[in-house]
């Protein structure tokens, strides 16, 4: 028994306890690859989420460019001159959706805050940037787009916010020749009343992938 006993030398030990360490890295390998693709299946589905949010929001102004904001568009009409009355009478300050959204910058950038309508016209209306119910019926269409913009641009309900770096905007360049119809962007080319351009920026994965939509919304012909 005593020479039986000194010819074992523990290898079928050592040999377990390296299988043991062979299929510990194994998994190891396998949980990584797992979660990978648990995180590639998911930057996919955003960014197809966020594909989907810009073609709307597009859509919805190319849709509404011609729509008076906040009037009820069975009173509204215009005008041979192109003016906008109400009962035979011109209302002051109104304006084409696409017109009121040169004034109006959508923005929401990080995880706190809501989305804000950044002022950066005197005739835009103020905004507060409180989050409302994408619901809300308005009176006209313009307002209710608007209204649905910012319940999807200040909830993270539809697009995952990861970082401060995550930004959701849209604005609208109008762009002509002539100085008085178009102060802030001239092009000597452009011989319209102004040619509406707009621009929608997501960014995602706190930053690291971005989505960019250049569209022509409208165009006025000089008369």
């Amino acid at each position: 028994m005593i020479k039986k006993n000194k010819k074992i030398l523990g290898l079928t030990l050592i040999e377990a306890l390296v299988s043991t360490v062979v299929v510990g890295i194994g998994f190891i390998a396998v949980f990584q690859m797992t979660n990978f693709s648990v995180r590639s299946i998911d930057t996919s589905s955003e960014r197809t989420k966020a594909n989907y949010l810009v073609s709307m929001m597009a859509e919805d102004v190319i849709g509404h460019r011609k729509q008076v904001i906040g009037i009820d568009p069975e009173k509204a009409a215009v005008d041979l001159e192109g003016k906008i009355m109400v009962n035979g009478a011109e209302v002051d300050g109104a304006k084409y959706f696409a017109d009121h959204l040169v004034g109006q910058e959508f923005l929401a950038e990080g995880c706190d805050g809501p989305a804000v309508a950044v002022d950066v016209d005197a005739d835009a209306p103020p905004d507060d940037g409180t989050p409302k119910s994408i619901y809300t019926e308005k009176i006209d269409g313009p307002s209710n787009k608007e209204e649905k913009w910012s319940a999807i641009i200040a909830n993270n309900r539809y697009l995952k916010c990861k970082g401060d770096n995550d930004i959701k905007r849209l604005k609208m360049y109008k762009i002509c020749k002539w100085g008085t119809v178009c102060p802030n962007y001239g092009d000597e080319n452009i011989f319209d009343d102004g040619l509406f351009i707009g621009r929608i920026q997501v960014n995602l994965n706190n930053g690291k992938k971005r989505k960019y939509l250049y569209f022509q919304a409208h165009s006025n012909v000089r008369k």
